[in-house]
């Protein structure tokens, strides 16, 4: 258990990585006009890194990619919604720097992942 939740770190690390490297990319490239845009292209990258590593490395899963992969979409379109609106409240009223927004945002998603994809996304079959 504790070497998975090792890995999850790591793995969550590396994905994070990924995306945030993407949205400041974005951000440098396309600026805050395109804010949303940036948020959730690199969300998407970073769900590409985490769902491939969650899958074959953490929770080193056989089940049926197909149906995991939907469920990993639906915890991933939940996040992306929950992300999109806590940067539009963090850079909006809040009046944070989007580049600080963002890594907040990333920190609040980690938080309930771990518990959400061992539970429900890449459950171990019943014995």
């Amino acid at each position: 258990m504790k070497q998975r939740l090792l890995r999850f770190l790591i793995s969550g690390g590396s994905a994070a990585a990924v995306e945030y490297a993407v949205f400041i990319t974005l951000q440098m490239a396309l600026s805050d006009k395109w804010l949303f845009a940036n948020q959730s292209l690199s969300f998407a990258c970073g769900f590409v890194v985490s769902f491939l590593l969650n899958r074959h490395w953490v929770f080193q899963s056989h089940g049926h990619m197909g149906s995991e992969l939907f469920k990993y979409g639906i915890v991933a379109t939940i996040n992306l919604a929950a992300g999109n609106l806590a940067i539009f409240l963090l850079v909006g009223p809040a009046d944070i720097h989007p580049l600080i927004a963002k890594f907040l945002v990333m920190g609040m998603i980690a938080a309930w992942n771990y518990l959400i994809f061992s539970r429900l996304v890449f459950r171990k079959p019943a014995i």
